[in-house]
């Protein structure tokens, strides 16, 4: 379940309780707070939600099939849409956060096939509505939106705020070719058979891998979190191949080593391994203390076709 407490959404990250803090709990000037936060500093990582819906003026752009990601949210399957380029009564009513973006596919093509979502601000032929520029960052030269990814992105955390709020900036990137939709660009990066998903996680192209299926010298020395997983591509796989990474857990062949039952939370009759992807996931937040610690509960639901390691 999402825990809600006055106003503040409440996950453990690491042994530590992480406050996403809703807008009507925060002064007024606290997104600015949040674009000073540097990963140096801080063991933990900080999104600002809330809703943002405008139209405006329009631009080209290729219509294509959808590209829906993957199941690695922590929201994943639970019948509701997390991602925040959709909209529609397919959605969740709770807040968006950027770290769903491409990573709720199953519950969001779902309702989209059920005609029950659209993509937000952008129309049948593929033609992109920017929005205006009434966001806090708007005409700074970099993109805010985070329905967007590529290098003309800001490097801040993204804020659902300023969603088709920041139409100048990312206009002009994107007509630069600096920008795709979310989903428009490159497939997932796979190299020697392991997929290394994309770059639109926070902390990508940093030098260091944060993918928490990994293990070795590349690895990021904060802690891992589940949001990571798939979502930087370039630093895991530049890593990878220079013999400084292994897949963790995964031989040569592809043989699992499951771990050991000393989680937590095992034989619970869910798995909290967030190597893991698929139904027979749990619901609640994953931390990197389970991985390989729920052997039981994630073998058996592997075993009963309920689960696949995250990117296969």
């Amino acid at each position: 379940m999402r825990s809600w407490i006055y106003g503040v959404r409440v996950r453990q990250v690491q042994r530590r309780w992480v406050a996403t803090i809703l807008p009507f709990a925060l002064p007024y000037n606290a997104p600015h707070s949040f674009r000073m936060l540097q990963k140096q500093e801080f063991n933990m990582r900080i999104l600002s939600i809330t809703a943002a819906l405008a139209f405006g003026l329009s631009s080209p752009a290729l219509a294509q099939e959808i590209n829906f990601g993957n199941d690695s949210s922590e929201w994943a399957n639970d019948g509701e849409c997390d991602d925040g380029r959709f909209t529609g009564k397919g959605m969740t009513a709770t807040p968006l956060l950027e770290e769903d973006v491409l990573a709720d596919a199953t519950d969001c093509r779902t309702a989209y096939e059920a005609g029950t979502l659209t993509l937000l601000g952008v129309a049948s032929d593929g033609t992109i509505d920017f929005g205006n520029d009434e966001g806090d960052w708007s005409n700074d030269d970099e993109c805010d939106d985070m329905r967007f990814a590529g290098p003309g992105m800001t490097t801040t955390p993204l804020l659902q705020d300023d969603i088709m709020r920041d139409a100048t900036d990312c206009r002009t990137a994107y007509e630069a070719g600096l920008l795709t939709l979310s989903g428009d660009g490159p497939d997932d990066l796979i190299i020697e058979g392991v997929n290394f998903g994309n770059d639109n996680g926070e902390w990508s192209n940093d030098g260091e891998c944060d993918d928490p299926r990994f293990v070795g010298a590349g690895m990021t020395a904060t802690p891992l979190l589940a949001d990571d997983v798939l979502r930087d591509a370039t630093d895991c796989s530049t890593a990878f191949t220079a013999g400084n990474l292994t897949l963790l857990g995964v031989d040569a062949k592809g043989g699992i080593d499951f771990g050991n039952d000393e989680g937590e939370w095992s034989n619970d009759g869910e798995c909290d391994d967030m190597r893991f992807a698929g139904p027979g996931m749990t619901t609640t937040v994953l931390l990197y203390d389970d991985v390989m610690r729920d052997a039981t509960d994630c073998r058996a639901a592997y075993e009963a076709g309920q689960l696949t390691l995250a990117g296969q």
